[in-house]
């Protein structure tokens, strides 16, 4: 689905569709075959509103449906990733059923791209990718093995798939799938996402033989979504997809700390997970933070209310039915919901209430990745200092005064990566602040703190050896990337509906 079709267009484009894949088969839904044309046969409602997760003409203000390049954006992410896959390729993503298409055709996916780009050691991702990505996953897992699905290549994995059942979101490039949330017996909501289970299990709930996890039936709506809307990590050499989540007490918001607490667990324990890459210019160990949804919103007014589904997914009227809304696209878009219980106030008012959250939310981003980029320069022109100094300058292997350097560093370098972390966390969560704006306002000046507090402690490392450093206050901002391939949806320039809010995040920031 192209954007600028209309909504009239889109609709009847997907009940072509859903009427097609309908009539193609007439098999019951199984988890041996989690296609839509299989478990679709008899929900065409559903088929239909799925469908139109394709439709690429729905952004928001710093959301939305429409792929474009968030590194053309903001341009600052190139060297707050620097060295690291994100900094050469970060889009928008699509709808659901991109979900794996969006996986296939980025940048941080293609090796040869990454190899010609300066990260001539990347070998490709792991299939342990798919698991959030590929309604295909818990099939896999079976025929394969838990540990041999997570640490296979992930295009090895795909060929395999494309062998058995073709290519097409209909073969290999299945996104989500219905069978990701419901169970084929009766369609009751379910979890069978291995990893979530067992780190729910872990925090103290219980697992169920059929649903995945035991739950109450709200509890149960945020599960479904929650098993793929987090924070994770690939552990070991098997790249087994783990979630960082034992300091996490059952029942209880989550607040950042206890993220961070357990990587440094981890850190600090003999094989444990150390780090998701080296940060190219300050050599600082780094943790790339990933969609924490679940964890984010946990700590917001809704969650102690709503769930997921209430905002996301609500009862709709739909060809004279009343049906859960399977089109799943941002809240902004279906505002009439929210006046259910925001009542009193109309959509604009309401609509400007999310967008003012927003702006705040971005403009503390964006002083953050300052702090945290002022922080990442200092500590560059530290580095080369010492490099010629005593008693680095007499250590003749260049590998060998880098890492002496950096150990010299060490401490400096620790709060790099803490501030980084925070930075990252608000900005990888989705909601522009919205899903819990007093929790990203608190991580944000967090991450300000801890780069200043870096940059004085550097201050000092740096008298010890004779420089004089003066803290940054106003990094340089690098400039913004090229558009990677003209005329195709990775790497493209934002819609205009960003620039608005860009400039309302500017005047934001200034005052």
């Amino acid at each position: 689905m192209t954007p600028g079709l209309t909504s009239l267009t889109r609709i009847v484009a997907a009940l072509l569709v859903s009427a097609a894949l309908v009539s193609a088969t007439s098999a019951e839904p199984s988890d041996d075959d989690p296609r839509i044309e299989t478990w679709g046969a008899d929900w065409p409602e559903y088929v239909e509103m799925y469908l139109e997760t394709r439709d690429m003409s729905k952004p928001t203000p710093f959301g939305g449906n429409v792929p474009y390049s968030k590194l053309i954006r903001f341009p600052g992410k190139t060297v707050l990733w620097a060295g690291y896959a994100f900094a050469l390729d970060f889009n928008e993503d699509r709808g659901h059923y991109f979900s794996q298409i969006d996986q296939m055709e980025t940048k941080r996916n293609d090796r040869a791209f990454l190899n010609a780009n300066g990260l001539p050691g990347f070998r490709g991702q792991p299939g342990a990718c798919m698991n959030c990505h590929s309604g295909w996953a818990p099939v896999l897992v079976e025929q394969m093995g838990w540990k041999s699905f997570n640490g296979t290549p992930y295009w090895e994995t795909i060929e395999r798939l494309r062998k058995e059942h073709g290519h097409g979101t209909s073969g290999a490039e299945l996104g989500s799938a219905c069978g990701d949330c419901h169970h084929p017996d009766d369609m009751s909501l379910r979890v069978n996402r291995r990893a979530y289970i067992d780190a729910m299990v872990e925090r103290g709930y219980e697992a169920d033989p059929k649903k995945g996890l035991k739950g109450s039936p709200k509890e149960m709506r945020d599960f479904v979504c929650a098993q793929c809307h987090v924070e994770y990590y690939f552990q070991g050499p098997d790249a087994v997809l783990t979630f960082p989540w034992s300091q996490w007490p059952k029942g209880e918001p989550l607040e950042f700390e206890m993220i961070e607490a357990y990587y440094e667990i981890a850190r600090n324990t003999p094989g444990g997970f150390q780090a998701d890459w080296t940060h190219a210019v300050t050599k600082a160990p780094m943790l790339k933070m990933q969609h924490p949804e679940a964890e984010v919103v946990s700590s917001g007014k809704h969650a102690r209310i709503i769930g997921c589904v209430d905002c996301h997914m609500p009862r709709i009227q739909r060809n004279g039915k009343t049906v859960t809304d399977h089109t799943l696209n941002s809240p902004l878009n279906k505002l009439d919901n929210c006046l259910r219980c925001h009542n009193g106030i109309s959509e604009e008012q309401l609509y400007q209430w999310v967008y003012t959250i927003q702006v705040r939310n971005v403009a503390a981003l964006l002083r953050a990745e300052k702090a945290v980029l002022a922080l990442i320069g200092d500590i560059a022109t530290v580095r080369q200092e010492l490099a010629g100094r005593e008693p680095f300058a007499a250590i003749a292997d260049d590998g060998d005064r880098e890492a002496a350097i950096t150990r010299e560093l060490a401490e400096v370098l620790n709060f790099h990566r803490r501030s980084s972390m925070r930075w990252d966390w608000i900005g990888a969560s989705n909601s522009t602040g919205a899903h819990s704006p007093a929790e990203a306002l608190r991580v944000l000046e967090q991450a300000v703190v801890l780069a200043r507090d870096g940059q004085a402690l550097l201050a000092g490392v740096a008298a010890r050896h004779g420089i004089e450093l003066v803290p940054t206050v106003e990094p340089t901002l690098p400039a913004a990337p090229a558009v990677l391939e003209p005329g195709n949806i990775v790497g493209s320039l934002p819609p205009g509906i960003t620039h608005e809010a860009d400039h309302a995040t500017q005047i934001r920031l200034s005052r």
